[in-house]
């Protein structure tokens, strides 16, 4: 599959699971966006832009500690977007923008915003320098640069219990693309090989208790999974989710099941 391909299969997937991409099983979106502000530093003046926003999560949280300032959001998905759009509305936020752009082909001039966010998106990229360099152009001197990723042991041990149970039914499991920049010193050597400064990169812990088996279904079906249990013919996806989710409901305990949950922040200040 090449690049184009690619991306076809990414903007397609996208825009199927956009309608249950906010539910409450996948709350390690909004709540990881929480941390943002305090990262950058914000006075509440600044243009920030937001790249691949999805529903828009950083976009509408970071704009509420922007009161003089703005967020602009981009993403290739139209799906998404219109989430975002609806989220905008329902919680009347006036200092959003939300375009429809690729994330590597970013139409805004280069030193236009004060800092940028990308959120679980730059391993989605072939060359994820690349793509960081360009990012970080469209930044202005001094401005911050701040990538989210999943850690190394996210969705454990639910997804490996996934990934294992699925390959009986003969479906072909893909390089993960998040597994690139999953650990500090892989987030920290990607930003080494641009020219941004004061790099650090550390985990926080977002964790949580599912509430049954079913909630880790919501997941797979609303997230990245689903391209793999699409896979499956009707009869063998309901025999999958029988036999998958019984397994799961194995770890179950009186306070639910645990969706080990470790982000990684890693940022870096342009020359």
């Amino acid at each position: 599959m090449d690049e184009h391909e690619r991306k076809a299969v990414y903007k397609e997937t996208f825009n199927t699971v956009a309608d249950g991409y906010d539910g409450a099983a996948m709350r390690f979106f909004p709540e990881s966006a929480k941390h943002l502000s305090s990262y950058l530093h914000l006075r509440g003046n600044e243009h920030i832009l937001d790249v691949a926003t999805g529903t828009g999560c950083v976009a509408l949280t970071l704009a509420k500690d922007l009161p003089r300032g703005h967020v602009t959001g981009i993403d290739f998905s139209a799906g998404m977007l219109a989430q975002a759009a609806k989220k905008r509305k329902a919680w009347n936020i006036k200092n959003v923008c939300f375009v429809e752009m690729e994330m590597q082909a970013i139409d805004f001039p280069d030193n236009h915003f004060d800092g940028a966010v990308s959120a679980f998106s730059i391993f989605f990229a072939e060359d994820m320098e690349k793509q960081l360099c360009h990012i970080a152009d469209k930044v202005k001197s001094g401005g911050k640069i701040i990538i989210t990723s999943f850690y190394q042991n996210a969705f454990s041990p639910l997804a490996e219990l996934f990934l294992e149970t699925i390959q009986k039914y003969e479906v072909e499991i893909p390089p993960m693309r998040w597994k690139r920049v999953a650990t500090d010193e892989m987030c920290v050597s990607l930003f080494n090989g641009t020219e941004l400064q004061d790099i650090r990169s550390f985990q926080k812990d977002n964790g949580y208790y599912l509430n049954s088996a079913e909630d880790w279904w919501y997941i797979i079906w609303n997230g990245g999974f689903r391209g793999l249990v699409s896979q499956l013919s009707e009869n063998d996806m309901k025999k999958f989710k029988q036999e998958h989710l019984q397994e799961v409901e194995g770890l179950s305990s009186h306070k639910g099941i645990w969706l080990e949950m470790n982000i990684l922040y890693t940022m870096g200040t342009k020359k």
